[in-house]
């Protein structure tokens, strides 16, 4: 499986790693000579596995940071709670709020997503439910990150 690791598979394994943190979604990453084969592998796709001419050199693990993959719908969320979070950035972020505050305004949001969801379904104001749903999010996320444990 393995062959002896040189300095160029070494040099090679940091360009890889450059390329796939910088980004995330790249999968594969050749050089320019393309002798060598970069795979971002592993369960959360923090391992690199190199290949040279077919054969692989070896299997790095946890390379870069993980990024499991994540369901279309978790991330089609996700980009909007972060397009919600943009939209407040002037705010100055929520590191020195209080869990009640944060608590408070996710049940504001909370209120204003029931109202939206009363309407008939031909009227509903989808833009507003997802909207009011991403806020209901950010605001638990806010306090996860503050008073929360990392898992």
């Amino acid at each position: 499986m393995s062959t002896q690791i040189t300095k160029a598979h070494l040099d090679f394994l940091e360009e890889a790693r450059k390329a796939f943190q910088e980004c995330p979604r790249l999968e594969t990453y050749r050089d320019d000579s393309s002798q060598y084969i970069a795979l971002r592998r592993g369960e959360d796709r923090d391992c690199i596995e190199v290949l040279e001419l077919q054969n692989e050199v070896a299997l790095f693990v946890q390379q870069v940071d993980p990024t499991p993959h994540v369901r279309a719908a978790v991330r089609r969320f996700s980009i909007e709670m972060e397009r919600q979070l943009k939209v407040n950035d002037h705010k100055g972020g929520w590191k020195n709020e209080h869990h009640e505050f944060l608590f408070k305004e996710m049940a504001h949001n909370i209120n204003h997503l029931a109202d939206a969801l009363k309407g008939k379904s031909c009227v509903k104001d989808r833009y507003e439910i997802t909207i009011r749903c991403a806020n209901i999010a950010n605001y638990a996320m806010m306090i996860a990150d503050n008073e929360g444990e990392r898992l």
